[in-house]
């Protein structure tokens, strides 16, 4: 369509004025967004996943550029029998005296030997789980400085080991010695015994979850808490002394009362608030989980967000994709909405015929929301500086940030049903410059678009519906 003289003069005189002075001239359909230079906030510091039984292939999480991965440990996993046969023993004042009294033979082989030579025997039908073990996961992320956080647990959410439902929840001298035990086991195996850098620890998963596995009540779960904290910091004090551990506390379902519980009746028994939510605005919850922290020792304690994503099977939805990096970006916006580190559930899915499906599928198959994720680890990730980004256009969301290397990045997403022609003004960081375009949409996932140039601070892209893009920008010396 060729447009009259006259509008074609409105048409430039008003992508002109909108560079000029920033403003919005709406009748024309463009979009300002511009990025603030207030003091900057700090992005995610560790963005990661939740493991799956499929498959464990450091060259994804590498691509995927995640620098934290999340596993479920416990009895059922590493201790399906007891140890040394004999319910109760050693007890705690044994172990002390000499942890070699602790069957070593067994830790040594479930960890390097695995049944059916997969560490995730315990969790799906024979022959389907990776194949390989627990030792070659952990030193492979300590070699990749990715950063492990493990769970754990008495009993998973298949209520196994059935030996172990007998300490689940602890109340005998007998319960605790076995519980002490298989923690301070773990713990010693990972760190001292090896050195696989393992120094993230969640009490249980999901514990007002009864689906997950924990058969006590509250009041229960406070003292597994405190044994726990009790055993992992004998450990340090004696084996590791001066290196540094953390305690995840109640890692709990969206929505959640117990993390205020929890933070009134045990504060001194863990340092990390840990919750769970698959809501589509992360947000909200973590606003008021905050709340309940201002009050306490715990007002500046990290909230890390262990669950997020989809069980529901979404990850090929783009729809989905697009709320995933937008809830990536509440994620890094300074003030109560903050998370220190997260998981998305999970990486791979959870069996062939899982009803789990996760950001990578069965023989490799990535699915459209690991792109999405992709992309925005690649402008969030790593505790950088962030800039907030204003606009008036409630479909799109907009974050900046800056690496180490002096690259600004400019994430928007636009979950509309329209496309936008965007004016990007970033001149109160730089003026010019060469960036590079990446897309995310059904029809491109997360490649280089593109390549921009900015004029006084300004560039102009059109976004369309459904659809993120990534800038990133160099300025000239």
């Amino acid at each position: 369509m060729r447009f009259k003289p006259l509008t074609s003069f409105v048409i430039a005189l008003s992508i002109l004025l909108t560079i000029l002075t920033g403003k919005v001239l709406l009748a024309q359909g463009i979009v300002t967004v511009q990025v603030d230079n207030r003091p900057p906030g700090i992005s995610t510091r560790y963005i990661g996943a939740v493991e799956g039984n499929l498959n464990f292939d450091i060259k994804d999480l590498q691509d995927l550029g995640i620098n934290t991965y999340r596993i479920y440990g416990g009895m059922s996993r590493w201790e399906a029998e007891d140890d040394d046969q004999v319910y109760g023993w050693p007890s705690i004042t044994e172990i002390k005296a000499n942890p070699n009294i602790i069957n070593w033979t067994w830790w040594d082989t479930v960890m390097t030997n695995p049944p059916n030579s997969s560490d995730y025997w315990w969790s799906g039908k024979l022959g389907t789980t990776w194949q390989g073990n627990a030792r070659t996961i952990f030193s492979t992320l300590k070699q990749a400085n990715i950063k492990p956080i493990l769970t754990i647990r008495n009993t998973d959410n298949s209520w196994n080991p059935s030996w172990a439902l007998q300490l689940n929840p602890p109340r005998t001298a007998e319960d605790w010695n076995e519980w002490w035990e298989h923690v301070f086991a773990t713990v010693y195996w990972l760190n001292v015994r090896n050195d696989y850098q393992v120094n993230d620890f969640q009490i249980h998963n999901e514990p007002d979850n009864r689906e997950q596995g924990w058969g006590g009540t509250q009041a229960d779960y406070f003292e597994l808490v405190r044994v726990t904290k009790d055993a992992i910091d004998y450990v340090y004090k004696t084996y590791l002394p001066g290196r540094s551990y953390h305690i995840h506390a109640p890692v709990t379902v969206g929505e959640s009362l117990w993390p205020l519980k929890v933070l009134q009746a045990i504060p001194t028994s863990f340092d990390s608030i840990d919750i769970h939510d698959y809501s589509s605005d992360i947000a909200d919850y973590t606003q008021r989980v905050r709340s309940w922290m201002k009050a306490t020792r715990h007002a500046e304690s990290p909230i890390w967000l262990s669950e997020w994503g989809s069980y529901q099977n979404e990850y090929n939805s783009i729809s989905f994709a697009i709320n995933l990096i937008q809830n990536a970006i509440r994620a890094s916006q300074a003030g109560n909405s903050y998370i220190y580190g997260s998981h998305v559930f999970s990486l791979y899915d959870w069996g062939r015929e899982s009803q789990f499906e996760g950001l990578i599928g069965v023989e490799g198959k990535r699915r459209a929301s690991y792109y999405a994720l992709r992309m925005s680890i690649r402008a969030l990730q790593g505790g950088r500086p962030t800039f907030s980004v204003s606009t008036n256009n409630p479909n799109l969301m907009a974050i900046a940030t800056k690496d180490l290397a002096d690259k600004f990045y400019l994430l928007v997403t636009n979950s509309g049903k329209e496309s936008y022609t965007v004016n990007a003004n970033l001149s109160t960081h730089m003026m010019i410059g060469t960036g590079t375009v990446w897309e995310f949409s059904s029809q491109v996932m997360d490649e280089v678009v593109g390549d921009l140039k900015l004029n006084q601070g300004h560039v102009s892209l059109k976004i369309p519906s459904k659809t993120a893009m990534l800038l990133q920008f160099k300025a000239k010396d």
